[in-house]
């Protein structure tokens, strides 16, 4: 065959290698693997069991707390419920001596929630060495009851320092127990020195307090 007769016949040899070679790269991509493909596990890894956790070992034990104070009166007084020992509670506030104030400072140390709150209540009745330190350490909780507690207990004991401490108390009705309880011990002036350069929420309910205070005996 004479290419050469055909027009344009000198672009007939390169065009038949182009199209030879475009159907075979075709052909080629489509024979060959897909190498991105992601390949699925036989198993998927979520729905592999895994392991069980190991079991806890050993007894849970439960902590008990020891009332023992009651022994110091009686040896022999036993495990007294919780009624019974608010009986001796109420009963040493009463008596309000030295020895009854080193029971009731023993007691603080073992008793919890109201049963403790009398005890500080029975601190402000009595003497002894232990009275106004147990009284510093209720003041020291995080338990607001407690530490009004202890504000009241200074109040009638006339604690000024601890008082004084008590009028920057972050709750407001500590403040202002700390602030009636300066008010009868006849320092209003430490009161108004307190507040005075002072704008926080706790100055400002003591300040509208303070003119109604002083009117109270």
């Amino acid at each position: 065959m004479n290419w050469h007769g055909l027009p344009h016949g000198e672009f007939v040899v390169p065009g038949l290698l182009f199209f030879v070679l475009g159907v075979a790269l075709i052909a080629l991509s489509i024979l060959w693997p897909d190498r991105s493909r992601v390949v699925a596990a036989v198993e998927p890894v979520e729905l592999t069991p895994l392991p069980a956790p190991a079991e806890a070992t050993g007894a849970v034990t439960a902590f008990v707390r020891e009332i023992s104070w009651p022994t110091l009166i009686d040896p022999d007084a036993g495990a007294l419920d919780e009624p019974e020992r608010r009986v001796l509670i109420e009963g040493l506030a009463l008596v309000g001596n030295v020895w009854a104030g080193e029971l009731l400072a023993a007691a603080f140390d073992q008793e919890a929630g109201p049963l403790r709150l009398a005890v500080i209540e029975g601190l402000a009745f009595c003497e002894g060495d232990g009275v106004v330190p147990t009284i510093e350490r209720a003041y020291a909780s995080y338990a607001v009851a407690e530490r009004f507690a202890a504000v009241d207990a200074a109040s009638r004991r006339a604690d000024i320092d601890l008082l004084e401490r008590a009028l920057r108390d972050t709750d407001g009705s500590v403040a202002l127990a700390a602030a009636y309880g300066l008010h009868r011990a006849r320092r209003d002036d430490l009161v108004e020195e307190s507040i005075a350069n002072r704008t926080d929420a706790r100055a400002n309910e003591i300040r509208k307090i303070l003119p109604l205070l002083q009117h109270v005996e």
